[in-house]
């Protein structure tokens, strides 16, 4: 009879790689030396416009050399799975000799994962080596979108030797990105049409008004036409991801690239417009090549933060991390520090000068900020709290629906909030001859 003397045994290994399968490739490989379980989340059709019938598939590779059992399962119904008797910490797997003897599985289980008879939501199968006639493959079709798990033990269970490759194939109604990444694909499309109609929208304003633009507005213009480039890009990538079932590493590192330059830019034009360029002041002087070297700064250790996080292992205690985040932070602070100190500044200059027009303006961006970092602080013990539950399973099974929020998505709406408003408040207007020096 097989006992696994830890009775969570087999949740702690869906736990142990659930993390890093949320944003895997499509095929994978099990066995018994590395990796006995998968889970990936998965979409059903009618969630996809437009999509085709989803499934998970097993395949039994043929340089397999020992047997193996398998099953799929949506992650809810792990507890269906294994006998366990009243005051035991043991939970019994594998339908063995043993197991029949003690009733706890009928001999059609044999060398299969003990369910509930009549069980129609976990699909389960003796893949065996030694047998030609066996079935190779079994497809488990999703009826409903959940997260879902493949698991295979080798049998003998104590069989620590044994040889074995599944492949699992998991097949989304809409192409090849993994389930936890595929929101990304019409976010970043709707991202581009809205900064596509914003590029219009400044552009009309640009030549209706050209007469009256201001040196910041056009600082403003070149942000949007990056926007409009680097959106577009992102929407490339995960098309081009979706399609063909692999990261480009050309379009990835372009896009690193392109968000470091969106993130510098826009810092730069933040901090020139906190210290008044063109409405309080008419120059900055020496200030502003200062503002610019911290820019290209910025943006320098921005590609460095994007290259490390593709190539080192965030999880590894590795102090090359810490070289990797420490100098992007540290400009961050810079930035920042000096923003606040700068609008602080220019606004106390107009209230001097009782010039209440331009201080309304300043003022509304003072709020923008204050905001602004409120919501970076609030998603900050968002994260962290997500972060502490990485290991629960039943956290596990609903966070990869919206992990992709959490990490992403949120950031680039907070974005688009404070970019419009900066947009509206320092819009092109007939009146802008009221905002530069007097």
């Amino acid at each position: 009879m097989v006992r696994l003397t830890l009775w969570p045994l087999l949740s702690l290994l869906v736990v142990f790689l659930t993390w890093v399968t949320c944003i895997s490739a499509n095929e994978e490989t099990l066995d018994n030396q590395l990796d006995m379980t998968r889970c990936s989340g998965m979409y059903e059709k009618s969630a996809i416009p437009g999509g085709t019938d989803p499934y998970v598939t097993l395949k039994w590779r043929s340089d397999s050399k020992d047997d193996a059992a398998v099953a799929i399962f949506e992650w809810k119904d792990i507890v269906k799975i294994g006998h366990e008797e009243k005051n035991d910490q043991n939970k019994i797997y594998i339908c063995d000799d043993d197991a029949i003897k003690n009733k706890y599985c009928p001999e059609s289980q044999r060398n299969n994962f003990i369910v509930p008879e009549n069980e129609t939501s976990i699909v389960t199968h003796f893949f065996n080596a030694s047998s030609k006639g066996t079935l190779k493959t079994i497809r488990y079709p999703i009826e409903k979108t959940g997260y879902y798990c493949a698991v295979a033990f080798p049998i003998p269970f104590d069989n620590k030797e044994s040889e074995y490759f599944v492949t699992v194939d998991w097949r989304n109604p809409y192409g090849e990105l993994p389930a936890a990444e595929y929101p990304k694909l019409p976010f970043y499309g709707f991202l581009s049409l809205v900064y596509l109609a914003i590029g219009i929208f400044w552009m009309t304003l640009s030549i209706m008004y050209w007469r009256e633009i201001l040196p910041v507005q056009n600082y403003i213009s070149g942000v949007v036409l990056f926007l409009m480039l680097e959106m577009a890009f992102n929407w490339g990538y995960w098309e081009n991801y979706n399609t063909y079932g692999r990261s480009s590493t050309f379009l990835i590192i372009f896009v690193a690239v392109l968000n470091a330059g969106r993130n510098s830019i826009s810092f730069f034009m933040l901090l020139i417009v906190c210290m008044g360029y063109g409405v309080v002041k008419p120059t900055l002087g020496n200030t502003m090549n200062k503002c610019r070297a911290l820019a290209a700064t910025h943006f320098l250790f921005g590609i460095i933060y994007a290259s490390g996080t593709m190539l080192l292992d965030p999880d590894a205690a590795n102090p090359l991390v810490l070289l990797v985040i420490f100098p992007l932070a540290f400009t961050m602070t810079i930035f920042y520090i000096w923003t606040i100190q700068s609008i602080t500044i220019t606004l106390q200059t107009l209230e001097i000068r009782k010039q209440s027009v331009k201080a309304l303006m300043y003022k509304r961006l003072y709020r923008l900020l204050v905001f602004s970092v409120t919501v970076l602080g609030v998603f900050f013990f968002i994260n962290m709290f997500n972060y502490l539950h990485r290991e629960d399973p039943e956290w596990i099974s609903t966070y990869w629906l919206w992990r992709w929020f959490l990490l992403d998505g949120w950031l680039n709406i907070l974005y688009l909030i404070v970019f419009c408003v900066i947009l509206v408040i320092w819009r092109p207007t007939k009146n802008n001859k009221r905002y530069p020096l007097d």
